[in-house]
C-alpha cells in the first residue's frame, strides 16, 4: 500500500498526518515519497546530518528524515562517497555542508576483507591483533573528525553473525567469533566513551531486536555493497532520530500520566481501592507493575513524572497510601492536576507548577477521546494513546524518542529532588517576614569557574533547553562549544549553586567574546529553577569584574534578542546599569557600558565562593 502525502500543503499539516501514521505500514516507496515531500519545506534550517562509511549510504537518509519529521524536525543530508569516510573529513563538500551530526557505518567484510574471510584460519593472537587494529582505525577516524569538524559523531558498532563459522564449538574457542564480536564492541564502546562528542549507534542491538534474517540480505551486499534490508533501514532511521533528539538537547522534560486504566487496571471510583489491578498475583496486575518500574527508570534518567486525571483527590491519596504493592508512590510525581476539570486545563496547570513549557510535556492516556482533545487544544504536547493491552505499555514507553539524552548527568539524576527542594523554598518565602529576610535565610552560595571539557554536556543542555532567562537564545552545538575552550578571546564559564535546601548543580553559564577593545556578552542563560533570587545580578557582577580586570578592554557590550519565551530577561541589562545603544523593531536591543561607568549591583545575601579573576590588575568596583 502506498501513502499519498501530496495533500499536505504545509509542514504543520504534514506533521499532524505523520503523528497518526503507523510507520510499520510504510513501504520503501512511502519513505521515498515522504522524503520528496519534505524537501519542499526545507529552508536551510534543518538539522544537518552527514552519512559516511565504507558501505553504500544513499538509502538511509529518507528513513531518518521520516522519523525526525514525525517529531517536528526537518533534516538536511550529505552522503559521502562510497568507502571515502577518511577522505570526506577534509573534503570541501563536507566543510561547506557544516554537518551537525556525522554518522559513520562500517562493514567488517569491507574494512578487513582478507582477515574476515579467513577468520577461522587465524590464531587466537592474530584475532586479538585484528580486533585491536579495527578499533584503532575507528578511533583514528574519530580523532580526525573531532579535529576537522564541530559535529557530534555517531559511530556504528558491529552486528554479530547469526551463525558462527566454528559452529557450536565457537564458545570453546579462544577468540572465536562470539568472543571476538563481544570484545570488539565492548572495546569500541570504551574507546568512544573518552570522546564527549561521540556516541555509539548500536547496530548490534537493532539486529538482535528485529532478528538477523529480518535485518540482512546478503544478495544486496553483492549487488549494492549495503546488506541492510528495508526493515533494518527503517529501524536504524528511528535509532538515529533518537540520537538526533539527544544531540540537539531536544528532550522533553516531563511525562504526564492518567490514572485509571493507565497506572492501574480498573477505575478506582468504581472498583474500589483494593479492586484495581496492580502488583503481583495475576497477569494484568503484573503488567501494570512492570510499567511502574519502567516509569521509575525514566525518573532516574531525570525525566519528571506528573499526574493528570479526572478523579476524586481523596480517593487517589488513599490508594497511594494503602496500596503499598504499587512500585510508584505519590512522592514520585513532581506535579499533580487531579480534579474534574478538562485535562487540557490540568496539563496547563502542571506546566505552570513546574515552570516549563507545554512543549516539554508528553501525555499518556488510555482514552482516545481525551487524546484527541489534547491534540486539538494543546498541539504542543506530545499525546500518546495507550493500547488496550497493558502488557504493551512498557513497549510504548520504550519506543518514545522524546526523552532521549546523550548522557545522564548529575543534574538529571537529582531533578525530582530539586523540585521537592523548590517547593520547600516557596513555602519558606510565604512564611518569611519580608523578601529580604527570605533571601538572606536561603544562604545562597555560588561557585563561578571556567568551563572544562567535562562540563560541556551540561553547558550544552543549558544552551539548548534554557528559554526564559536566556538573553539571546543562541543554540550552539556541542562542537562549537568545545571550540570555544581553546579559542583566544573567548571565556566560557559555569555557575553552580547551593543553598540551605541542597545542591542545585550547574544552574547558569555565560560566554564572553573579545573584539579588540570590546568585551561582548555573547550568551548568558540561567535555569528557570534559579530565578527570582538575585542570582543573575551576582553573575553579572562577576562579568563586570572580569571586564575591569582586563585593562586593554574599554567597553562592555551585550545584546537582548526577544523571543516568545524570554521576557523575564528583557530588562536585565538595563537593571545592571547598561545603556541602550540601539533598539530595533525586530526585538533586538543592544547595550553598552564603559569602564568609568561600571559598578557592581548589591546582592549581599549571596556568597560567592570563587570570583573568577584573570588578571592581577583587578580593580575595585563600587557597589550601587
Amino acid at each position: 500500500m502506498s501513502m499519498d502525502f501530496s495533500a499536505c500543503t504545509n509542514i504543520f499539516k504534514l506533521q499532524a498526518r505523520l503523528r497518526d501514521t503507523d510507520f510499520n505500514r510504510f513501504s520503501p516507496a512511502d519513505y521515498r515519497a515522504l522524503n520528496r515531500q519534505l524537501r519542499n519545506f526545507q529552508d536551510g534550517s534543518g538539522i544537518k546530518v552527514a552519512y559516511l562509511g565504507n558501505v553504500t549510504m544513499d538509502l538511509l537518509p529518507p528513513y531518518v528524515a521520516a522519523h525526525t519529521a514525525r517529531l517536528g524536525w526537518l533534516t538536511q543530508s550529505h552522503v559521502g562517497s562510497f568507502g571515502q569516510h577518511f577522505q570526506a573529513l577534509i573534503s570541501p563538500q563536507l566543510q561547506t555542508f557544516s554537518a551537525e551530526i556525522i554518522v559513520l557505518v562500517l562493514s567488517l567484510n569491507l574494512l578487513r576483507p582478507d582477515d574476515m574471510s579467513s577468520f577461522t584460519s587465524l590464531s587466537a593472537s592474530q584475532r586479538k591483533t585484528l580486533l585491536d587494529g579495527i578499533v584503532d582505525e575507528v578511533e583514528s577516524w574519530v580523532m580526525q573528525a573531532v579535529k576537522n569538524t564541530q559535529a557530534s559523531l555517531l559511530v556504528s558498532n558491529f552486528a554479530s553473525p547469526s551463525v558462527h563459522a566454528f559452529g557450536i564449538a565457537d564458545s570453546s574457542m579462544a577468540y572465536g567469533e562470539s568472543e571476538f564480536y563481544l570484545e570488539l564492541n565492548l572495546e569500541l564502546l570504551r574507546r568512544m566513551r573518552k570522546h564527549h562528542r561521540v556516541r555509539i549507534l548500536d547496530v548490534n542491538r537493532i539486529v538482535a531486536r528485529i532478528g538477523h534474517s529480518q535485518a540482512f540480505d546478503q544478495r544486496l551486499f553483492y549487488i549494492a555493497k549495503m546488506e541492510w534490508t528495508e526493515r533494518m533501514l527503517a529501524e536504524t532511521g528511528h535509532e538515529i532520530t533518537r540520537h538526533i533528539i539527544a544531540a540537539c538537547g531536544a528532550a522533553r522534560k516531563c511525562l504526564v500520566l492518567d490514572l485509571d486504566n493507565t497506572l492501574w487496571g480498573g477505575i478506582v471510583g468504581e472498583d474500589g481501592i483494593h479492586g484495581v489491578r496492580i502488583g503481583q498475583g495475576d497477569a494484568e496486575s503484573e503488567a501494570y507493575a512492570a510499567f511502574h518500574f519502567r516509569l521509575k527508570a525514566l525518573k532516574d534518567r531525570g525525566i519528571l513524572l506528573a499526574l493528570c486525571s479526572k478523579n476524586n483527590i481523596d480517593d487517589i491519596e488513599e490508594i497511594f497510601q494503602l496500596r503499598t504493592d504499587m512500585p510508584l508512590q505519590l512522592a514520585d510525581f513532581s506535579a499533580r492536576a487531579i480534579s474534574w476539570q478538562p485535562k487540557h486545563i490540568g496539563l496547563m496547570d502542571i506546566a505552570k507548577q513546574l515552570n516549563i513549557g507545554l512543549d516539554s510535556l508528553v501525555f499518556l492516556d488510555d482514552s482516545p477521546t481525551e487524546i484527541a482533545l489534547i491534540r486539538d487544544q494543546l498541539p504542543q504536547v506530545e499525546s500518546i494513546l495507550l493500547p488496550a493491552d497493558p502488557s504493551q505499555f512498557v513497549a510504548v514507553l520504550d519506543s518514545l524518542s522524546s526523552f532521549e539524552k546523550s548522557a545522564i548527568l548529575a543534574d538529571d539524576v537529582g531533578k525530582s529532588r530539586q523540585y521537592e527542594a523548590q517547593a520547600a523554598r516557596e513555602q519558606l518565602s510565604v512564611s518569611a517576614g519580608s523578601m529580604e529576610d527570605y533571601l538572606h535565610s536561603l544562604q545562597i552560595q555560588l561557585n563561578i569557574s571556567d568551563a572544562t571539557s567535562d562540563d560541556l554536556l551540561r553547558v550544552h543542555q543549558l544552551f539548548t533547553k534554557t528559554n526564559q532567562f536566556n538573553v539571546t537564545t543562541r543554540r550552539y552545538t556541542l562542537g562549537e562549544l568545545d571550540a570555544t575552550l581553546a579559542e583566544l578571546g573567548h571565556t566560557l564559564r559555569i555557575v553552580s549553586m547551593r543553598d540551605r535546601f541542597g545542591e542545585l548543580g550547574i544552574i547558569a553559564c555565560y560566554l564572553l567574546v573579545e573584539h579588540g577593545p570590546t568585551l561582548d556578552v555573547d550568551s548568558l542563560m540561567m535555569s528557570c529553577r534559579a530565578m527570582g533570587r538575585g542570582i543573575e545580578t551576582a553573575i553579572f557582577n562577576s562579568i563586570k569584574q572580569h571586564f575591569m580586570a582586563l585593562t586593554h578592554l574599554k567597553t562592555l557590550t551585550a545584546t537582548f534578542i526577544k523571543t516568545s519565551k524570554n521576557m523575564p530577561a528583557a530588562e536585565f541589562f538595563k537593571e545592571q546599569g547598561m545603556h541602550i545603544n540601539d533598539e530595533k523593531n525586530d526585538g533586538v536591543t543592544r547595550y553598552s557600558l564603559s569602564r568609568t561607568e561600571t559598578a557592581l549591583c548589591s546582592c549581599d545575601w549571596i556568597q560567592l565562593e570563587k570570583t573568577p579573576v584573570t588578571s592581577s590588575s583587578q580593580q575595585d568596583l563600587a557597589v550601587h
